[in-house]
This record gives structure tokens, sequence and C-alpha cells, in this order.
């Protein structure tokens, strides 16, 4: 029977295109639908808060079913659990496209949110069939490709929308790549033998769990549409507290957790989380400031390009984008030659970098360009260094769920930078008008924060393996052509 171990030979190139392909899907579906919200409230006939909930529906989903997923895998075949996820996500996506009313339109997207399982899944695969250093360097290409998703969909739908007016024509789109991705993974992903470590998936604390993440992820994700003084926020905030407590609890007393709390609480797998958190954050704070700043019209908000949805996608996410698409095969390079530490210390540079531009110097086009493109840096190298740390400290068995858990923290960081954005804009407009210019200095220098937390908790959080760094690959390098 083929372990993780030992993993059976497989043709590696196909593999990868297929589940990088999965990668960016992922990556993208649940961006698609932000550039379009007002025409969804519009055909739809809701408002734009109500509109909203077509992001939020999709992250409530990710909290429920990716440490569920997660866990599944590492008790079947990852290749099963990867279809069903794919063909979920596509089946939401026709949904969304067929719907004539907003509570259906709102349960396809609700179907869309198991794209957040699909990267942890990914990597369960890439476990069970390659080997050796093509492993580490697989996994952080595979990771990077979710940067360029969360890049590649505010552009492609952009652009979709220009061609082909209203959301049902880009949700057709997702239902086309979903499928596609379906398609290379049964293709090209061995079916294998059930790898049995034994255990079942704890359905009642899937249940406790899934109910606490809802909790948490409701205020983040609505907190601005409800207030942020409502009672409803803290109450919503000391019963995530209550029952995330009781989670914690039950699982103590499980044989087969849900998910393994004595090894999450290790330093090194506590720090990746939190680096997974804060990367996270970087992604949806740099989007959504650059939109803001460059949509900002001179002559009222006193900064900005007056630029419309699409030019704001093209011209300025873009480059974003394609720093991620370069940067992915680098990141996967230098996880291998310098170490994982090495190569978050190098994403954090760029992100302190990106954002210091942005807060500094933010009007000329090419300043903007400059720091979408180094923070593009940034994500794709975090999100290529990550899994990495992970494979260093948990057990085989358990890779699924550490990157199920992973993968949680990333959304839960994500959804924190929108709700924080959201904040600093309101309390930066008066009558009604734009956001002063101090909103974009100050959501530009709490980026310049958070990467600069990322450089030192990498730095000093993480232990160095004892024969990568930037001297020994070096010296490696040098003693290689002494030789020749």
């Amino acid at each position: 029977m083929p372990s993780l171990q030992d993993p059976p030979a497989a043709r590696s190139g196909p593999l990868l295109f297929a589940l990088c392909f999965a990668g960016v899907v992922a990556g993208a579906v649940p961006a698609v639908v932000v550039p379009v919200l007002p025409d969804i409230a519009a055909e739809l006939q809701v408002s734009t808060d109500t509109a909203n909930w077509a992001v939020t529906a999709g992250l409530l989903t990710s909290a429920v079913t990716v440490p569920v997923f997660g866990r599944i895998a590492d008790l079947r075949t990852g290749r099963g659990v990867l279809v069903c996820c794919l063909a979920v996500l596509t089946l939401g996506a026709v949904l969304s496209a067929l719907a004539s009313s907003f509570p259906l339109f709102l349960l396809g997207r609700a179907l869309q949110g198991t794209a957040g399982a699909v990267f942890p899944l990914a990597v369960t695969v890439l476990y069970r069939e390659v080997g050796g250093d093509r492993l580490t360097s697989a996994v952080a290409l595979v990771s990077g490709t979710l940067a360029v998703g969360g890049g590649l969909g505010p552009v492609a739908a952009g652009l979709l929308d220009r061609v082909c007016p209203g959301y049902r024509v880009l949700f057709w789109g997702c239902a086309a790549v979903a499928a596609g991705a379906v398609l290379l993974v049964v293709l090209f992903v061995p079916r294998r033998t059930v790898v049995d470590h034994g255990g079942r998936v704890d359905v009642t604390g899937a249940a406790v769990l899934g109910t606490g993440l809802v909790l948490v992820m409701l205020p983040l994700s609505q907190g601005g549409s409800w207030g942020w003084t409502s009672p409803v926020v803290p109450a919503a905030a000391v019963a995530a507290a209550v029952v995330l407590a009781v989670f914690v609890r039950v699982e103590r007393g499980r044989r087969d957790p849900l998910l393994a709390l004595d090894l999450l609480r290790r330093r090194p797998i506590v720090v990746a989380n939190v680096l997974s958190a804060l990367v996270g954050a970087v992604m949806y704070l740099a989007v959504l400031t650059l939109t803001r700043l460059v949509r900002g019209r001179p002559e009222s908000a006193g900064y900005g390009f007056g630029a419309s949805a699409l030019t704001a996608s093209v011209v300025y996410l873009l480059p974003m984008t394609i720093a991620a698409m370069i940067a992915a095969p680098i990141g996967g390079r230098s996880v291998v030659r310098f170490g994982a530490r090495f190569t978050l210390v190098a994403a954090g540079v760029a992100g302190v970098g990106g954002f210091g531009v942005l807060t500094v110097a933010h009007d000329r086009p090419y300043q903007v360009v400059a720091a979408s493109f180094a923070i593009g840096v940034m994500v794709s190298l975090g999100y290529a260094a990550i899994p990495s740390l992970l494979a260093r400290f948990v057990p085989a068995s358990r890779i699924g769920m550490a990157n199920s858990a992973n993968a949680l923290t990333r959304w839960i960081g994500g959804a924190a930078a929108s709700s924080f954005v959201a904040a600093v804009l309101a309390a930066f407009t008066t009558n009604g008008g734009p956001p002063r210019e101090g909103a974009i200095v100050l959501l530009s220098g709490s980026g310049v924060a958070v990467a600069l937390t990322v450089v030192l908790l990498a730095r000093f959080g993480l232990p160095a393996p004892p024969t990568r760094g930037l001297v020994p690959a070096v010296a490696r390098v040098a003693g290689r052509r002494c030789r020749r």
C-alpha cells in the first residue's frame, strides 16, 4: 500500500499542472464577485449591503468545510475528496448563474465556498504522489497559485464585465473553469488505494467547530454593515469564544479529533498559522487599498487617478498578479535551496518595500504599479513558504488536517483585513464624500507594520534548518564549482 513516507511514482508534470490549475480556480472564485456586486444588487433587487452577503456566504462555507475535507483527505484518498470539492464548486457557480432570486444566488455562492478546501486537499495529494526536494518545490508552486488566482479573479471579472455586462456570464465562466479543473484532476491525479491511517471523522466536533467559526466570520465580514457599535458584534464574539472553548474541551477527550490540538499548539505550527493569517491579511489589504486609491478623483478626494473599475483591475491590480506568477516558481526554488525561513523574510521585506512606497508616494501611476508588484511578490513567496514549515513539524498522517487549519487562519486574516479597511474608510469619511487621504496613508502604513511583523516573526520565531540558509547554500554552490 502506498504511504506518504514512500510516495509512488507519478507523472509529476501533468499532476502538477492539474493541481496548479485547481489552485488558480480556488484563489479566483472567492474574489470574482467583488467587481460585480452592484450588478447583482440591481438585477436581483436587493440593497448593496445585502449583496455583500455574496462574499460572506463563501467565507462561512469555507470555515465549516475546510477542516472536514482536510480530515477526510487524511483518512481517504485525496483525489476523490478533491474531485468532490471541485464538483460542488462547479454546481454552485451554475446555480449562481441561473438564479432568479437572491436566496438561490446566495446558495450557489455558499456552495462555491468549498474552494477554500482545494489547496489543503491538493497538498495532501502531492504528499502521496511526489517525493524528495521535488515535493517541497511542488507544494510551494501550488501554494503560489493561490496568490495568482486571488489577483486574477477581479481582473478577469472586470474584463469580462466590460465585454459582456452582467454577472451571469461571469459565473458561467467560473463553472467552465471549475469543470475544467475537475477534468484535469480526474485525468492526471492517479487513483490510489485508500490510505488507512485509522480513525474516523469527528462529526460532533465538526458541528461545534463550524458553529464557532461561523460566529467568528460573521462579525468580521458583516461588522461594517451592522455597525461596529452594534450589540450584535460583541454578542457574536462572546458566543464564538464560548463555542470554541466547548470545542477544545470536547476534542481533548476524543481518540480521533477533528483537529489535533496538541499538535497545533506546538510553537512552529502556531507561528506558521499566524504567518498565514498575516499573509492572507496583506492580500485583502492591498487589493482594497489599491482599488480605493486609484479610483479616487483628485478634484474631490485630493488623491487618486479617477480610474474606472476596468482600469483599476488591468493597470493597477494586474501587476500584482503578474508578480505572483513570476514569484511562485522562484519561491519553490528558494524554499528548497535557502529554506522557508529565509523565503518568508524575503517576502516580508518585499511587502515592507511595496507598502512603504504606497505610504509615502502614491501620486504617480508608476509608484502605485511598483508597489502593487512588490506586494504581489510578498504574497506569492509567503504562500509558497508556509506549507513547507508544516511539513517539517507535522506527521504525514496529519498533513491534511494541518494544512486545513492553516487555510482557515488565512481566511480569518483576510476577513479581518477587509473589516479593518471598511472601518478605516468609514472613519475618514464625512458628509457622504470620499474618504480623506489619511485613510490611504493609514492603511498603507498598516501594511508596512504587517509585513514587518512577518519579517520579525519568521526571523526570530522559527527554528532555522541546520543545513539551510543563504550562507550554506552559497558554500554548496562554490564547492561544486571548485570541484569542477
